[in-house]
């Protein structure tokens, strides 16, 4: 923990944090409360090492935006987390993302360079303890600002045992956290690895890894490790279990809407996109129809490793 004095003759002290191999630091106020405020954060932690590099920086604050910039563009209103109480615009300068208070009269905002590499969040002291906006705001974040690393945050649930990990997609309610529930009961060993936001890198040597992260919706589930990711699944309600292995770009399709990134940077955007192609070509991808019982397990386990072991050979 490293504690400094800013300008204001503020005390801060500051926390790093290391998720899907990145590290990024969070200066908070003195009279925050780290562990308090992000309790799943904890297993993340980590001491800062000489020659590491944080790949993005947050600072924390009690005060109100000093300027809040004139001419700003509304690039979104609508969240699917805050409904209505969201708002996301564009200034020259920054990106700003605002949650309004739970008491209406204030906001919650977080000023971003266009990289989202560094952020200013201007926290409400008096819900920080008490609702998800500060993590919420440091995923939207970080989920930008690591794609430029071959790296992308994907809404999914995934299980994992030993060296092997699936990740499971599809439409809200479409039945992720069942599936994930039925390969954990169905196949012994298995355990959930996160139910709602890991995150995925191609390493140098194109090895695909998943990650815990400290977002999982509404499953406590924040497990700081990282697995050798070997297929992902593409879920579907039906009245039949059926497999089918997607390819190309029907693969890229299937794959596209379950991640996280901005659409209008189209820098960042860009990056998302090749780092999905690549991993289209590089990992099974399948859609499974299926019914939530154990004939559909069997059946997307035994389809994903096998086309896994064709590109072993």
């Amino acid at each position: 923990m490293n504690t400094s004095n800013n300008n204001e003759q503020e005390t801060t002290y500051t926390i790093y944090y290391k998720i899907a191999g990145h590290l990024m630091s969070v200066q908070f106020p003195a009279d925050i409360h780290h562990h308090k405020c992000l309790s799943s954060f904890i297993p993340f932690e980590t001491p800062l090492q000489d020659d590491e590099k944080t790949t993005l920086q947050f600072k924390l604050t009690l005060d109100r935006p000093k300027v809040y910039p004139a001419q700003t563009k509304l690039l979104s209103d609508l969240s699917i987390v805050w409904g209505d109480r969201f708002r996301f615009e564009e200034s020259e300068e920054y990106y700003i993302t605002s949650v309004n208070s739970d008491r209406e009269t204030l906001e919650w905002n977080m000023f971003s360079s266009k990289d989202f590499k560094t952020s200013t969040i201007y926290v409400l002291e008096g819900e920080i303890y008490v609702n998800n906006v500060l993590s919420w705001l440091l995923m939207v974040a970080f989920g930008q600002a690591i794609l430029p690393y071959d790296t992308l945050m994907i809404h999914a649930s995934a299980v994992e045992k030993e060296d092997e990990a699936y990740a499971f997609l599809g439409k809200s309610g479409t039945g992720k956290s069942t599936h994930s529930r039925l390969w954990i009961d169905h196949h012994i060993g298995f355990n959930l690895l996160n139910d709602d936001n890991p995150a995925i890198r191609i390493l140098e040597d194109d090895r695909i890894m998943i990650y815990g992260t400290p977002w999982s919706g509404k499953t406590p589930c924040y497990r700081n490790i990282a697995v050798p990711l070997k297929g992902i699944i593409r879920l579907h309600q039906a009245p039949k279990n059926g497999f089918e292995l997607k390819k190309g770009i029907e693969a890229f399709i299937a794959l596209l809407p379950s991640c996280s990134s901005i659409r209008w940077n189209r820098t960042l955007f860009s990056h998302m996109n090749n780092t999905v192609q690549r991993m289209v070509q590089l990992l099974p991808i399948g859609y499974l129809n299926c019914l939530p019982n154990q004939e559909a397990v069997e059946m997307a386990y035994q389809e994903i490793r096998k086309e896994k072991l064709k590109t072993l050979k």
